[in-house]
C-alpha cells in the first residue's frame, strides 16, 4: 500500500487526496490540513513506500508564510527520509516564482535543493516555465470531478458570451479588457459569473452578472463564447468546461480547439468576438464538437488519476532502485 500525505493549497490539495485514495489500486491518500501538521511530525512513520506531496506551496517563497512552511516541510522530509518528494505546481505559485526570479529575489538555493524531487505541474506552459528556472517537471492535468453534459447543448439563438471574473482578481482576469470589449459591442450579451463584479466595476447595460452559481449548465448552454484572459493560469475550469459543453473559447494559453488571444487587450478580444459573431449571424458557428471530443478525451478524471499514480509509482521505483544502487556500491 502506498501512503500519499498530500499538503498545501486547501482545495486543490484536498480534491488530489480524494481522487488518489483507492484501496483496491493500494493506495490511501490523505490531505493533512494545517492544524493536523504537528500530529503529523509527530506520528510514527507507517511501514511502505510513501509519498508526501506539497500542493501550490512553492519552494523558495520570500515571505514570511512561504520561509514558515518551507521549514516545516524540511522536518517533515526529515521525519520521513525514505518518502518520495513531490511538488504539485498549479498556476499564480509558478508566476511568483518567475517573477521572483526576474527580481533577483528568488532563494534559488531552496529550489535546487528540490531537482531531484518530482515537480508537476498542471498545464504544459507551466512545465516549460519551471524548466526556465531549473527545475525538470512533468506536466500531469489536475484530476477533476468536471461534469460533462451527455450530449453538445447546440448553439443558443442569441449571440453571447460567457466570463468568470472573480471580485478580488478583477484585474488579473482581464477585466478591464472585457468590459471595454462589452462596451464596443453594445449588441452582445455578456454574462459574467464569480464574486460580486457588479460592485468592483460599472458596467453597461448588456453585462450581467450572475455571481457565484452552483450549477454552470445553463449558462455554458446560453453562452456562444467562453472568454477566459487573465494574465496567467493554469488549466482554467472554465476553459475545460466550455469544451465540454462544445463551446468556443476564447483564452490566454495555447490549447487544442481553442482560440488564443495574447496579449489580451480589448482591441485584440473584440476582433475574435467580432469574428465568431459574424459566423453565428451566418449561421456558420457549430457547436465545437472536436474542442468537446479532445476534452472528454484529455480531462476524463479516471485517466488523469491513472497517469498520476503510473508518475508516483515510476518516482517510487526510482527512488528505490537509487538508495539499492548506493547500498551495494558500499
Amino acid at each position: 500500500m502506498i501512503r500519499v500525505l498530500v499538503l498545501g493549497q486547501p482545495d486543490n490539495a484536498s480534491r488530489i487526496a480524494r481522487a488518489l485514495d483507492s484501496p483496491s489500486a493500494g493506495v490511501h491518500a490523505s490531505f493533512i490540513q494545517p492544524r493536523g501538521y504537528a500530529r503529523l511530525l509527530a506520528t510514527p512513520p507507517g511501514p511502505g513506500p510513501a509519498v508526501t506531496m506539497r500542493v501550490g506551496f512553492r519552494i523558495g517563497a520570500t515571505t514570511q508564510r512561504g520561509q514558515a512552511f518551507d521549514a516545516y516541510w524540511s522536518l517533515l522530509c526529515r521525519r520521513l527520509p525514505h518518502a518520495v518528494r513531490c511538488h504539485y505546481w498549479l498556476g499564480t505559485d509558478v508566476l511568483n516564482t518567475l517573477e521572483e526570479a526576474r527580481a533577483g529575489t528568488l532563494r534559488r538555493g531552496a529550489l535546487t535543493a528540490t531537482r531531484g524531487d518530482l515537480h508537476l505541474a498542471v498545464a504544459p506552459w507551466l512545465t516549460s516555465e519551471l524548466e526556465s528556472v531549473g527545475l525538470p517537471a512533468i506536466t500531469a492535468l489536475l484530476p477533476a470531478p468536471l461534469q460533462a453534459p451527455p450530449a453538445a447543448p447546440p448553439m443558443p439563438p442569441e449571440f453571447s458570451v460567457l466570463s468568470y471574473l472573480p471580485a478580488p482578481r478583477f484585474e488579473y482576469y482581464g477585466g478591464e479588457a472585457i468590459l471595454e470589449a462589452a462596451r464596443r459591442m453594445p449588441h452582445v450579451r455578456f454574462d459574467v459569473v464569480g464574486g460580486w463584479g457588479e460592485r468592483a466595476r460599472p458596467a453597461t447595460a448588456n453585462v450581467r452578472w450572475h455571481g457565484w452559481v452552483d450549477d454552470m449548465a445553463q449558462r455554458y448552454a446560453q453562452a456562444a463564447v467562453v472568454v477566459r484572459i487573465p494574465r496567467h493560469d493554469g488549466f482554467g475550469n472554465t476553459v475545460i468546461e466550455g469544451l465540454l459543453n462544445a463551446r468556443h473559447v476564447i483564452y490566454t494559453h495555447e490549447v487544442p480547439f481553442v482560440r488564443r488571444v495574447w496579449p489580451a487587450t480589448a482591441e485584440a478580444l473584440v476582433v475574435a468576438l467580432r469574428e465568431l459573431q459574424d459566423a453565428h449571424a451566418e449561421g456558420r458557428l457549430a457547436p465545437n464538437l472536436s474542442g468537446r471530443t479532445y476534452a472528454l478525451e484529455e480531462f476524463d478524471e479516471d485517466t488523469l488519476v491513472e497517469r498520476l499514480l503510473a508518475l508516483l509509482r515510476a518516482h517510487l521505483s526510482s527512488a528505490v532502485g537509487s538508495k539499492a544502487g548506493q547500498t551495494s556500491s558500499r
